[in-house]
């Protein structure tokens, strides 16, 4: 084996185990009790890995420019749906449904 072929299977041994710690990090904050926060570091452990996986499985360092524009293209149109579906999450309101019957509001007496 090669000492370029080495080195290859040397990065890919280190960028599986970090993306094992990572997922230990993502099942252990399951545990955790930080509220909310809870769901930003599960956000922020699935980027890391996301960019891991981008970077040196599909080979995105050492790509062409127009693909890494396609990838960047992509990744930009994914954060504006999502970012539209939080908007219209956030801007609705909540109608009860009309077969439902409304709360009592007696205490019973």
């Amino acid at each position: 084996m090669d000492s370029g072929a080495r080195n290859t299977y040397r990065r890919s041994l280190l960028v599986w185990a970090a993306l094992i710690v990572l997922l230990l990090l993502s099942f252990g904050s399951a545990y955790l009790k930080l509220g909310p926060w809870n769901s930003v570091l599960n956000l922020a452990i699935a980027v890391a890995k996301a960019a891991l996986v981008a970077v040196f499985f599909m080979h995105l360092r050492g790509a062409p420019a127009l693909l890494r524009i396609a990838a960047a293209t992509a990744l930009l149109t994914l954060a504006l749906l999502f970012g539209l579906s939080q908007a219209d999450y956030a801007t609705r309101t909540v109608h009860p449904a009309p077969w439902q019957t409304p709360p009592s509001h007696r205490t019973g007496g």
